[in-house]
This record gives C-alpha cells, structure tokens and sequence, in this order.
C-alpha cells in the first residue's frame, strides 16, 4: 500500500535540497540534511516547507503585544528571567492557519533575534498594519460646506482612518456621519474619479452632501449610461447589472456576441465608497459578484465601506467585506468558514449519482481572535462614546391576544392550506412548511399589534411629538397610515426615489406632518428623521442590524431630544422567539467588532422580562 506521507516526506527533502531562499528555518533545516545526509521530518515541518518553500520573509519591524499566557509560555519555552509582554516581529517568515511564524526580538537588548512561533490567538495586535499620520486643513472643510459644519473630533479622526487605508471599513454607529468622513476623506484624497454605491434610496442625499463642498455629481438611473459624468458618481445596487457584465465576453448559439456592459470599468474609477456595504455581504448574489470583480478584478485602488451593521447576523457576513479591501483574514474562504464560523462539512448525493460537498457556516468560533485581526481595518465607534447625545429608552411592550385572535392564530395553518385546495394549487411540500407558517404567523401578529401602535402614536402626538413607525408589511403599513390621513406620510419600496425624498422632507420640514411610516427595509436606512422622538415598531425583523438602523433614523447626529423606542411582543406567540433569537445574535456580532455590552444587557433583561411575566420560550 502506497504510504502518502512517506511521499510527502520526500518531497519535501527534494524541496529542501534545492532550497535557496532566506527563510532562517529552512535554511537550518537544510543545512541539518546537508550535514546528516538525511534528516526526519514532522508532518508540522513537512507542512511548513510544501507551503513555504516559494515564499520570502515579510519584513514588518513592529512591536505588537502579546497575551500573559503567551508571554509565560514563551519564558519557559526559552528559559527567560522575565514575562515578555510584547514583541518586535522583524520579520513574518510564515503566516500559519493558527500561528504566525515570526523572526525578532523579546526585549530591547536582547543581542539576536530568535524565530517564534505564536498563536494568532494571542497575539494582540495585526502584526501587519503600519502606521499613518495625516494632516488636513479642517478650517479648509469647513469654510468650502455650505452648511458651516465643523467637523466633531470623531470626524476628523474618521478622516483620517479612512486616508490611510486604501481598504477599510468605517462602521460608526449609525448617526454619525459616515456620508460626511467619506466624502471629505475623497477629497482630501484627490482622486480624481469616485463611485459611490448605495440603495436608491439614498441617492439623492449623497448628492445633497457632495453639492455641500461645491462638487458636482452624476446620479446614474435606468439602462443608460450619460455622455459625461462628473467626478462623483452615484449608483443604487440594483442596477450595477445595467452596467457591467459579470465575467468575460459570451456568444449565443449562432456565435453572435452578447451583451457585454463595461461603462462602471471604463471610467477608471480610483475610489470605490460603497454605502450600507452589508448589502454586498453575500458574494455569490448578482450584486456581490459584480462589486468583487470592479474591485478585485478590474482593480480599483480603494474600496471604503460604509455600513453601522457589518456584521448582520453572524461571522460569514463579514467574510465578504473584508474580502472586498483586501483584509489577509479573508484571503482564504475555508480558512475563515473553519476558523471563525465553526464551519460543518459534509456530502450529499445528487439523483444522477454525483456527490456534492455542502459547507454549513452558519456557526461562530474564535471571535476574539477575529476581532483583533480586524480591528486596525475596521473603525467602529458607539454615539455614548463620542457625542454628548440625548438619550435614547428602549422600552418592550408585552401585549395578550384576545380569545378570538389566538383560536385564529391557531387555526392559520389548516385555513391556508384549506384555501390553497379551493384554488386548485398544490400541497405544499414539507420542506418548505416552516416558512410559510412563520410567515403567516408574523404577519398576523403585525396585524394585531396595529391598535396599540396606532394608540401609542397618537398619545404622542397629542404631546407634541413626532412619531416614526416601522412596518415590515404592505398591508399593516397601509392600515397604519390610513389611520393618520394627511398628518402621515409614508415611505415604502414601491415608491419612487423622489417620492421617498419627499416624504422625508416633509416629515422634517412641516409641521403639519406628526406620522412617519415606513418599511423596514426601505426607510430603515440612509435617511434621516431627527424630527422624530418617538419609535414604534408595530412589526420588527429577524436581523437584529436592521432593527437597530431603523432605530437610529431618529437617534443621530442633529437630534436634540431624547428618542423613545418601542418594540411589541404578543405572549405565547411567535414574537417572543423570535426576539430572543435577535438578542443572542447581537450578542455574537458585538463580540467581534466590540459594540460594547448593551445588548448583553438587553438580553439580560429580556430574560428576566420573561420571567416576572411567567413566559418561557
């Protein structure tokens, strides 16, 4: 029986033998197998030298901290008189899934460097940032913005994080002027072509901004890309595809070509700042494939984005992102699937015999390990951290069906399935079951919530308050409205860039509009609503990120007043679950991009919310 590891073995030594580079460990273990003649090899080193062999040392010249339990390790390992707290990494000679391997000195006057191998987990700090130090002319910023804004310190520190990176994340809690750093950032930096990509909605207020330095933009809409575009070019996710075909030229059956868009790469763009960047988290998807290869592919130089949610749910939404600016994390797809997502593997067989291999990743592991890995390319910081901010009451209300509305809650599954029949459709399989009844459930307890929501809002209203409600529904958003006639304006995917705009405009600017309501998913982001005081979500939604940027419509940059935000929960239903399930996913996404504890708390007094209530999940 042939022995694999016995080939490897040779292979290897073969590689050894004709090794020629500057790597201090290859090196000694050539010169053991010229002296011995033959030398045993671990499976570790046979590994190290099949993946290393082409490769050189990165020279880094840093000191990065290290963890007690590493620097303790490393006193016995080395028999040290000290704990060393941190090391000068000289140089990266190999970048393992678990260790780095590295060549440098534990302390200052030590008289030769040594080679180290040092778990990622303990190591405190990317090895492979370098520093940056920028000087802008904020006084320069603040005469040009029509406006008169003098940019907060967190601004300016935003800035410059975004100057010296040519990838990066900026993750600001919402309402703190992501739109603002970024556009001051590009011109700063003086490229001199911007794309700027975010949700249709949001168009108009990045041109709003961008004509606040005296810059002019081009909105791109339709099918048809404009004779000329200025320097700012802004573009809404959905219709990337109109302008640039994913992968090289096709023909059809008759060897005509097809379509083959490339206006977004002809323009040689320098910058990319994509907004609510999040929306680009799965590669896969249309829009994931097409922004990966305007960056990776076609390369332009700088990628920023812009997202208070990098993390929506769990660690694979992140893997994307950091994919996009070039982050070292995310150079191996199965290395973070494993590493950071407690990745499953396992095969299935097709119907025509195949076997397929299917990855679950939908796990978490080593998030503090994650967190530090990111943390140099990656800018988060929360409104109680940096602005003197009113406050902002998170307030759950628990609500009981009547008897008429749980013997309909209960009967909801036959009474579709029964109305399915006298349509002639058919049963619906098993598999897919769970989401329509979930579904069904949802939107019927929307339903129900709608009188307290719509009481709620008008007591605010008669003291004088704003009121923004969040549906996730038509027909609940509908009935809300109606409830409110002309003091309401609505906000939904229906409605036209221009129409959304004016919705808001009016919700800010007239004082005869006292009712915002607006879908999740179309006002929950990118606009503004600091007219607003009082948040009611008469239904909320499974992604906990969503939630929290439809919550900060009201609680950002230029509210005054303290915002009050409520969330229904009807007992012995689906909502209760559901709300849990939110709590435990925010609790994993703040592990890794350090948000802080107050969704812990959250959890914490959701738990004990349950209990004085007598409710178990």
């Amino acid at each position: 029986m042939i022995d694999l590891n016995e080939i490897k073995a040779r292979g290897a030594v073969t590689l050894l033998e004709k090794y020629s580079g500057k790597n201090p460990y290859l090196k000694k273990l050539k010169s053991q197998l010229s002296n011995k003649g033959k030398v045993k090899l671990t499976d570790g080193q046979v590994k190290y030298i099949n993946e290393f062999h082409d490769s050189e040392p990165l020279l880094i010249n840093r000191v990065v901290p290290i963890s007690t339990f590493l620097g303790e390790s490393l006193k016995e390992t080395h028999n040290l008189t000290f704990v060393p707290e941190r090391i000068l990494i000289q140089f990266i000679l190999a970048d393992q899934d678990k260790t780095y391997h590295v060549y440098g000195k534990l302390k200052q006057n030590q008289e030769k460097s040594g080679m180290y191998f040092l778990p990622k987990t303990q190591v405190l700090d990317d090895p492979y940032f370098t520093q940056c130090n920028v000087t802008v002319d904020w006084d320069k910023y603040a005469k040009l913005d029509n406006k008169g804004r003098t940019p907060y310190e967190h601004q300016k520190s935003g800035i410059e994080f975004l100057l010296c990176r040519d990838g990066a994340i900026l993750a600001d809690d919402m309402g703190l002027g992501k739109t603002y750093q970024s556009i001051v950032a590009a011109l700063e930096s003086e490229v001199k072509k911007v794309l700027i990509v975010c949700p249709s909605s949001m168009k108009i207020t990045w041109q709003r901004e961008i004509e606040c330095f005296g810059e002019k933009s081009t909105i791109i809409s339709g099918s048809r890309w404009p004779s000329y575009v200025h320097r700012f070019t802004i573009i809404n996710f959905d219709i990337l595809k109109n302008f640039h075909t994913i992968g090289k030229p096709t023909k059809d059956k008759l060897g005509n070509p097809n379509p083959h868009y490339r206006n977004l790469v002809d323009q040689g763009y320098e910058l990319i700042i994509i907004d609510e960047a999040h929306k680009v988290k799965d590669h896969k998807s249309q829009r994931g494939q097409i922004v990966n290869e305007l960056t990776l592919d076609y390369g332009i130089h700088k990628s920023w984005l812009l997202t208070g949610t990098p993390i929506a749910n769990r660690p694979m939404d992140f893997y994307n992102l950091l994919k996009l600016i070039g982050a070292k994390v995310a150079h191996d797809w199965h290395f973070f699937a494993k590493r950071y997502c407690d990745a499953k593997r396992f095969y299935k067989k097709l119907k025509n015999g195949q076997t397929r291999q299917i990855w679950i990743t939908k796990g978490a592991s080593n998030l503090d390990e994650l967190s530090v890995r990111t943390k140099n390319i990656l800018l988060r910081r929360m409104k109680n951290e940096v602005l003197d901010m009113p406050d902002k009451t998170i307030t759950t209300l628990y609500h009981d069906l009547s008897k008429r509305a749980v013997k309909e809650y209960e009967g909801l599954w036959d009474d579709y399935i029964e109305k399915r029949a006298e349509q002639g459709k058919r049963r619906i399989g098993e598999l897919h079951r769970d989401i329509v009844e979930l579904g069904l459930l949802r939107k019927f307890i929307a339903m129900e919530s709608i009188p307290y929501t719509v009481e709620l809002a008008q007591n605010a209203v008669e003291q004088g308050q704003k009121v923004v409600i969040f549906t996730t529904f038509t027909d609940e958003l509908e009935e809300i409205a109606d409830n409110f006639g002309k003091e309401c304006v609505i906000h939904n995917g229906r409605m036209s860039m221009k129409d959304k705009q004016k919705s808001v405009d009016n919700f800010q600017n007239s004082p005869s509009v006292k009712v915002f309501v607006g879908n999740i998913m179309s006002a929950g982001v990118g606009i503004t609503l600091t007219e607003g005081t009082v948040v009611i979500f008469n239904s909320f939604d499974w992604v906990p990120g969503n939630n929290e940027q439809a919550e900060d419509r009201c609680y950002r940059i230029g509210q005054d007043n303290n915002v009050s935000v409520y969330y229904q929960l009807f007992k012995n239903t689906v909502s209760i679950p559901m709300w849990y399930t939110i709590m435990n996913k925010m609790e994993v996404i703040n592990q890794i991009i350090g948000g802080g504890g107050e969704d812990g708390e959250r959890l914490k007094m959701l738990l004990d919310e349950l209990e004085e209530n007598g409710l178990s999940l």
